[in-house]
């Protein structure tokens, strides 16, 4: 094994040390040519063999595992993050309904800020990464607008949250979305798009944005007859939940697509 000294190497290493007088309290090899060898203090050479012992370096990485499990356990609140994902997503709705931009970028910052806090505490939280998700994306949406190399940046957070439950609704229709709204070239795919997207309306039949968004993956399809039966699905659901904005973009799509 290269670069690795095994326990025989190493005996063998110590073995050949010859100490010279006692004077010169130093120790040299004598299998060295003159030309190469190399002087060390005794009390310099012991510590740095005994260092380079895999025996010493297992002893110390447990060590290292033992001490972040041990800290994980101690700061992990799954009770906790759990309200802080509350928040979040409050945080996030909140965002979402409001009008004035400045207002909404700091109701997404703090969302951001109270998922980042639950996922630290609760790594098994998927509503939590779902909230950290939808409060950054749409932070960075308004910051600099729509950037595929944003919506990637973010889609790890997505990815763990799918990980953790893969019928997560919201997380699948933001999923969908993103496939339709991402050119080919950075994984953009219409009926991975519809496909995510008629699985989340599948697991909340009272879904709104999910059935607009699947309504523009048809319209992108060309395939309008099957978009307008989901916009006056989701206008009807939107109407009924006190959904303003989802009702505004469920009557904004039904105009654009009939050609008003």
């Amino acid at each position: 094994m290269r670069g690795v000294w095994l326990p025989s190497q190493l005996d063998m290493a110590i073995s050949k040390v010859r100490l010279l007088p006692a004077s010169t309290g130093q120790t040299t090899f004598p299998m060295m040519s003159p030309l190469h060898s190399r002087r060390l203090p005794l009390l310099v050479l012991l510590p740095v063999l005994s260092l380079l012992s895999p025996c010493a370096l297992g002893v110390a990485k447990a060590d290292e595992a033992a001490a972040a499990s041990e800290a994980a356990a101690k700061v992990r609140d799954p009770e906790r993050a759990a309200a802080l994902t509350a928040e979040a997503l409050a945080m996030l709705d909140k965002g979402e309904d409001l009008t004035d931009e400045k207002q909404r970028l700091a109701a997404y910052i703090e969302g951001e800020k109270l998922a980042q806090q639950a996922v630290d505490l609760d790594d098994s939280n998927a509503d939590a990464y779902f909230a950290l998700f939808g409060n950054s994306g749409r932070r960075l949406l308004l910051e600099s607008g729509f950037n595929p190399f944003n919506l990637i940046k973010v889609n790890r957070t997505l990815d763990r949250c799918l990980q953790l439950n893969p019928d997560h609704s919201d997380a699948l229709a933001a999923r969908g979305g993103m496939y339709r709204q991402l050119p080919g070239l950075f994984g953009g795919s219409l009926t991975k798009a519809e496909k995510d997207l008629k699985r989340s309306i599948e697991l909340d039949p009272e879904a709104t944005g999910a059935r607009i968004e699947l309504a523009r993956v048809y319209h992108d399809m060309g395939q309008d007859d099957k978009a307008l039966p989901l916009l006056e699905q989701a206008l009807y659901w939107a109407e009924k939940l006190n959904k303003p904005r989802r009702v505004h973009e469920a009557q904004k799509a039904i105009d654009e697509f009939a050609g008003k």
